[in-house]
């Protein structure tokens, strides 16, 4: 009920349906929707109880005796109490595994709370610096005592968040300043060269930048310059994702009238100002689903580093099943691996939803 003026205003009835009639609009609303609705109901009454045997009924459990393993065809659990600590850091020395642990602790910490807490850009950027440094200390060592630990030894979990997180986290800037450089027409060189960078980056595969990357970028350093293979990397992944990134803002860019800029200029604000305070937090906006479905493929994408020799958490998972031992257990090391993918993805992505709505507001 609304009260205006001593005026009592109904609010307009609410539309309820019942489970059947939403399922009839739902579900069965013509042939096509039929027969699509049984086909999905039939394959998940096959799938599901075949997954949950496999998982628990059939399985052996996690504190369970290895050699039952080879009389049953579920799950052998007792394989991730064993192999858990190399799928999660590889051939990181055993003793000092908890520093890699520590490390990607600090990662999700990081990603965590920029989730949950809004703050300046001054104090993020402070914080994402902070963070880096932290886990470059603890991974690395030869502070507080820590004994040195060299990047070939770096495997696993913490590769894969610091190659997928900090590549990201770095291009979506750069993205930002390519965005604006392509979108404004003032200097039609810098706008060529933003375009032309772009498209080159667009044009060809994320492998090919990653074997420029690796062997090209160490070429082009000053001499007597050494970049690690796992900082070329990086490297490498910030300068592809960022042109995607500068797509997605250009996108929410162009998609802004063109009064918003002109009220700012007859307030008499400078460029920076304009961009900074009324046309960025806009075209952010608008593009919220396209960076979100760059960010969520680029973090997927980052498994790709396998195949120039960095070995994060697949390359890993494979390394405990081909124990010659264990060599039949390849499903539960690759199962692990992807709970992790689904769960971090799915919380990127419900971040995203919680985003659109509230730009919705």
């Amino acid at each position: 009920m609304i009260h205006t003026n001593n005026t009592t205003i109904s609010s307009p009835p609410v539309k309820k349906l019942g489970v059947i009639r939403w399922m009839r609009i739902n579900l069965f609303r013509n042939t096509f929707d039929s027969i699509v609705t049984i086909s999905v109901v039939l394959f998940l009454l096959w799938i599901v109880p075949a997954v949950f045997s496999w998982m628990f009924f059939d399985a052996v459990g996690f504190n369970g005796d290895e050699a039952l393993c080879r009389t049953t065809d579920g799950a052998c659990w007792p394989f991730m109490r064993e192999k858990a600590r190399l799928i999660l850091f590889g051939t990181y020395p055993y003793e000092q595994q908890w520093r890699a642990a520590l490390a990607c602790l600090v990662v999700i910490g990081l990603v965590a709370t920029l989730i949950f807490k809004r703050m300046k850009v001054k104090w993020m950027i402070l914080l994402w610096a902070a963070s880096a440094a932290v886990f470059v200390a603890l991974m690395l060592g030869n502070v507080f005592g820590l004994p040195v630990v060299q990047t070939v030894k770096w495997n696993g979990l913490p590769v894969f968040l610091l190659l997928s997180v900090f590549s990201l986290a770095a291009a979506f800037p750069l993205g930002i300043l390519l965005a604006l450089a392509r979108h404004q027409d003032d200097y039609q060189l810098l706008k060529n060269l933003a375009a032309g960078y772009i498209e080159l980056i667009r044009g060809i595969p994320l492998l090919m930048v990653l074997f420029m990357g690796l062997f090209v970028l160490p070429m082009v350093m000053p001499r007597g310059f050494f970049l690690e293979p796992l900082f070329a990397i990086l490297i490498a992944l910030m300068l592809f994702h960022a042109a995607y990134f500068a797509e997605d803002i250009r996108g929410g860019l162009q998609t802004l009238e063109l009064g918003q800029a002109e009220a700012a200029d007859s307030l008499g604000l400078s460029y920076w100002p304009k961009v900074l305070l009324i046309v960025l937090p806009q075209a952010l906006k608008q593009s919220l689903p396209a960076i979100f479905n760059t960010l969520i493929g680029g973090y997927k994408d980052t498994s790709l580093v396998i195949i120039v020799g960095i070995h994060d958490i697949i390359s890993t998972a494979k390394m405990a099943y081909s124990d010659p031992g264990w060599q039949r257990y390849g499903l539960e090391a690759y199962f692990f691996v992807g709970i992790w993918y689904f769960c971090s993805c799915w919380c990127l992505s419900a971040y995203g939803r919680h985003l659109e709505k509230e730009r919705a507001k």
